[in-house]
């Protein structure tokens, strides 16, 4: 959730209530605004008394009304809401500030630049060529590799092994976590509105965080969270050129092979085991110690405990019957063919 303070939204958005902060429908705060489409409008009604206002179409004004809530009516919901964001936040769009003012740098012998503002603890190397940025906290024993880019505001914990050619913004670390060469953290995440006059970028405002012993393979990705962050739990180990969605949670010591990608908002449980090249859909939640074969696709949330494979993922014993299936009709069809 990301305060906002006293503002205003553009005239066509202003509820009658003062807004305090922005919020997802799902994790509603006080004094918040949010928004509803009909899919999930009646479904988190009751949740949402408490926000300032909510945008939603007119056809589910009178089921949010029913429950209490300050209704604003509008063609397009998200669109509104992205608007709102647009005006309230308008530095949130691109990248990171590294360093304001180049002229407070510290340059070391071996060329890495450092802000004055920064702060780092005893024993950190800083590799050549690397730039920390403006009010950085790095710990106690940590490494920087070569060309690696930390911008402002970021903090690393103690005994950490940064990688070369690593960015990272709108993060925070913990001790002993190991980001290969390659690693992009805190980007933004990959969130776009169809609009009548193209696809508009939906402002990013979270973090990333990366829990104590996380580990991360080479050319990873993890997009920072949209409004909440995206995190990531301790002990999970995440290999090469994986796709971590904006707003994903992930939880502690789990395992996720090369090439997966997680879509946004998806919720992944304690000890789960995730092989190589799994797609998942967004806002699924998988439950503690469950596995996914390698390759299957998830479109749905399982349960914890249970092992899933396939295209589109069922429960595994049914994966395999699918697959008997499949191999007996073709090796009758080939029969016939014969």
């Amino acid at each position: 959730m990301a305060k906002a303070g006293d503002f205003s939204l553009p005239d066509a958005f202003r509820p009658d209530k003062p807004i305090d902060a922005i919020c997802q429908a799902d994790e509603p705060v006080l004094g918040g605004l949010t928004f509803v489409d009909r899919a999930n409008a009646k479904k988190l009604a009751a949740g949402l008394a408490d926000c300032a206002a909510v945008l939603c179409k007119s056809s589910d004004v009178d089921i949010l009304v029913a429950a209490g809530i300050d209704a604003i009516p509008t063609d397009h919901p998200k669109a509104a809401f992205q608007d709102a964001l647009t005006v309230l936040f308008t530095k949130s769009l691109g990248n990171s500030p590294v360093i304001a003012d180049e002229e407070n740098v510290t340059i070391l012998a071996n060329g890495a630049s450092v802000s004055r503002t920064a702060e780092l603890e005893e024993d950190v190397h800083v590799g050549r060529g690397a730039v920390i940025g403006d009010g950085v906290q790095i710990g106690r024993g940590t490494r920087i590799g070569a060309n690696t880019v930390v911008a402002r505001r970021c903090k690393i914990g103690r005994e950490c092994d940064i990688g070369d050619n690593v960015s990272i913004q709108y993060a925070m670390i913990g001790n002993s976590v190991v980001l290969a060469p390659g690693v992009r953290i805190g980007q933004e995440g990959f969130g776009f509105v169809p609009r009548a006059d193209g696809l508009k970028k939906m402002p990013q405002l979270g973090r990333v965080i990366l829990q104590d012993k996380v580990e991360i393979g080479s050319n990873t990705t993890i997009d920072r969270g949209t409004l909440g962050d995206t995190s990531v739990g301790q002990g999970t180990k995440i290999d090469n050129l994986v796709q971590i969605g904006h707003n994903v949670q992930i939880g502690v010591s789990t395992v996720i092979a090369g090439h997966v990608g997680v879509s946004g908002s998806s919720r992944i449980g304690n000890f789960c085991m995730l092989g190589g090249g799994v797609g998942i859909a967004d806002h699924l939640t998988i439950g503690d110690g469950v596995q996914l074969a390698a390759a299957s696709k998830l479109m749905n949330d399982i349960p914890a405990g249970e092992r899933w494979g396939g295209v589109p993922a069922v429960p595994m014993q049914e994966a395999i019957r699918q697959y008997a299936a499949l191999r007996k009709l073709t090796a009758s069809s080939k029969k016939k063919a014969q």
